[in-house]
Formats: C-alpha cells, structure tokens, sequence
C-alpha cells in the first residue's frame, strides 16, 4: 500500500455553518451535496474545482454507521492540530485573507522552494496552505 495524498478531512463541529463558510471562503471551495444529511446545520461538504469532497463538516449528533454502538463520538474540534492543503494562487489567496479580515501568518521555507500560509479555522484548527514554487 502508499498513501498518495489526502482524500478527506472530517471536523466536528457545533457550527457546521460558520465553519462552512470558513472554508468557503478561505479555500474558494463550493458547499456540495451531504449525502442523506440535506440539514445543512448538520453536516456539510466542502467540494474542489472537480466535485470531490475535500472537507466534511458535521455535528456531533451526526453519527455514521460504525458509529451507532459505540461510546465514542468527537462533541467538536480539538483531536486535530492543523491540516495542510497543496495550493496555487500565492497572491490572490493573501488578497482574498485580507479581504475576509482572517488573520494570518506567512511562512517562507526557501530550501525546498515553499511558502506558506496559517489559517484558524472557527473551531480552533489550524489551516496550513501550502505553495510550490508559486
């Protein structure tokens, strides 16, 4: 088996609105279809350019099949520290954050020819977009 990039990420969240349009805005990714779940105070998907849900947003009293005996539910954010998405668009993304009045820090790692961008998310995570020699 190799692992060739992230498929999804899933937050808990008490606001799957805010956090929604969070990622929405900062991302520019397009609120899709949740499949069974069409409360979008509920749950949400957060789509790219192609349609593929990159972030799933949902409630804690959202529970998925495995998920229906079990003790354990996530009641929020908190169990993830930052998540990093693969970028382009360097300037416009630094325009738009500033246009949503997100505060943000700037990372340079010269080396490896990368800049970077740290975002938090309205539950507390930290959003790191990642740019390649853009």
């Amino acid at each position: 088996m190799a692992v060739e990039s992230i498929d999804h990420i899933n937050i808990r969240t008490s606001d799957v609105i805010s956090t929604s349009k969070f990622f929405s805005d900062v991302l520019q990714m397009e609120v899709c279809e949740t499949p069974g779940i069409p409360d979008r105070s509920m749950a949400a998907w957060l789509c790219d350019e192609s349609g593929r849900a990159v972030v799933h947003v949902a409630t804690a009293e959202v529970s998925y099949p495995w998920e229906l005996d079990a003790e354990v539910k996530a009641a929020g954010s908190g169990r993830v520290h930052h998540v990093a998405f693969r970028c382009v668009g360097y300037d416009e993304t630094v325009t738009r954050l500033d246009q949503l009045r997100h505060t943000f820090q700037a990372n340079v790692v010269t080396e490896i020819g990368l800049r970077q961008l740290f975002v938090t998310d309205p539950n507390g995570i930290l959003v790191e977009l990642n740019f390649f020699g853009d």
